[in-house]
C-alpha cells in the first residue's frame, strides 16, 4: 500500500490535470462562440503601395494588376477615385496615377450634409370662373358702408371722451365693450404714454 504521501501527491496530479483540461475546453468554446472579424487584407493600404512603386499607371492597369493579387477591382477602382479626392494621389490628364504624400494616411469618411431641398413654388390653378359683382341686399350694405362719413373729433373732445371713461367706476370689461377698435387702440397708447411703457 502507498504510502500517505504518494496518493496526495497522485490525487493532486490528476486533480491539476482535469482542471487544466476544464479550462482548455472552455476557452475553446468562448472563443468559437464569439467570432471575431479576421482581417485577410487591407486593400487601402495595399493599393497606396501599390501606386506608390508604380508610379504613371492607369486605373485599369492598376485593377488589372491588384486584381492577379487577389483584390476586386472594383474596390481598387473606387479607391483610387478616393485618394485623388483626399489628397493622397493625383491623376494626370492621361489617366495615370502617382502618390503625392510619402506614407498611407487613413481614408477619412466623408461627412454626410444635409441638402435643403426647397418646395416648389406653388402654382395656384386659374379660375375657371370671373368673380361676379355682389348684386341684391350685399351690394346695398356695401354702398351703405362706403358712402358713410367718417365722424371727425378734435383732439380736446377725444382727450375728453377718455377722460370721462377713465374716471367711470366701470370694469375695463364694461369699457372695451362699448368702444371701437380705433378707440381701443387710442386708449391703448394713451395708457402705454401715461404709464411710461
Amino acid at each position: 500500500m502507498p504510502d500517505m504521501q504518494t496518493a496526495l501527491s497522485n490525487a493532486l496530479k490528476t486533480t491539476i490535470n482535469d482542471w487544466e483540461k476544464d479550462d482548455m475546453q472552455t476557452t475553446q468554446t468562448n472563443t468559437q462562440g464569439k467570432k471575431f472579424f479576421g482581417v485577410t487584407n487591407n486593400v487601402t493600404r495595399a493599393t497606396f503601395d501599390f501606386v506608390k512603386k508604380h508610379p504613371n499607371l492607369t486605373s485599369a492597369e492598376i485593377c488589372a494588376d491588384m486584381t492577379r493579387l487577389g483584390f476586386k477591382d472594383s474596390s481598387v477602382g473606387s479607391l483610387l477615385a478616393q485618394f485623388a479626392k483626399q489628397g493622397l494621389a493625383e491623376r494626370d490628364d492621361r489617366g495615370r496615377y502617382i502618390t503625392i504624400v510619402d506614407e498611407y494616411r487613413p481614408l477619412k469618411a466623408k461627412k454626410k450634409t444635409l441638402t435643403l431641398v426647397s418646395k416648389p413654388e406653388e402654382i395656384k390653378p386659374k379660375r375657371k370662373y370671373e368673380k361676379r359683382a355682389v348684386t341684391g341686399i350685399g351690394a346695398l350694405l356695401r354702398e351703405k358702408l362706403e358712402n358713410t362719413p367718417m365722424p371727425v373729433v378734435s383732439e380736446h373732445i377725444a382727450q375728453a371722451t377718455r377722460f370721462t371713461t377713465l374716471v367711470r367706476t366701470k370694469s375695463p370689461d364694461d369699457i372695451l365693450k362699448d368702444m371701437t377698435v380705433f378707440q381701443a387702440r387710442e386708449l391703448y397708447d394713451y395708457l402705454k404714454k401715461m404709464f411710461g411703457g
